[in-house]
């Protein structure tokens, strides 16, 4: 709401246009975002080239840090969860952050699952993608029980790690043209990025 001057013989009420106030902070809010996702890009693309030349990238999205990773290992849906320094509780399928419930683990199977099914129909056989959640932030992780069933849970320093760590399974010219075809994905279908704003951060 925006304060008023009480007029008085010294003050007088500035006049003002309607939602002038209103709009100068909606601005810099989004001003605020908008940094703070360019951010989260560096950090992924930084990610992204430490994975090295056989490894390859489908952004679906510029505006989103979310990102396909095609590799050695296999493919790779990466949902990227900016968390800030608040500590992530995890318990099967459950992430807690801040006494909320956000659905990474369920979006990043939605969105495994919608690519690997366009890649699959495509190709005529089957391309399994796996989901990834890395949690970008300084915040602690605990477990609670097992990890999340065919889903990866990582912290996003160690993104690389865990994509590596599935093997070399898949041969360069394979990637290539896994990459070709992941790039035929209809971006419409996928990438859901959740702001910080339906995290409690």
């Amino acid at each position: 709401m925006r304060d008023r001057a009480t007029p008085n013989s010294a003050t007088h009420p500035v006049p003002t246009r309607p939602g002038t106030a209103g709009g100068w902070l909606r601005r810099t809010l989004q001003a605020r975002v908008q940094r703070r996702i360019l951010a989260g890009r560096r950090r992924v693309a930084n990610r992204v080239e430490q994975l090295g030349p056989a490894w390859r990238i489908v952004d679906y999205h510029p505006e989103d840090p979310d990102f396909l990773a095609i590799g050695p290992g296999g493919v790779f849906q990466v949902t990227v969860a900016d968390v800030g320094r608040i500590k992530v509780q995890i318990a099967g399928d459950v992430v807690q952050i801040a006494g909320h419930r956000p659905p990474y683990v369920a979006l990043a199977r939605r969105d495994a699952a919608r690519i690997s099914k366009q890649m699959s129909d495509m190709a005529g056989f089957r391309i399994p993608v796996i989901p990834v959640v890395a949690f970008l932030g300084s915040g602690e992780i605990s477990y609670w029980g097992k990890p999340p069933e065919g889903c990866v849970v990582t912290s996003y320093g160690d993104v690389g790690r865990a994509l590596r760590a599935h093997g070399d399974r898949i041969p360069a010219r394979t990637v290539e043209k896994l990459a070709i075809l992941a790039g035929r994905v209809d971006s419409a279908t996928v990438g859901q990025f959740l702001g910080t704003t339906q995290t409690g951060t």
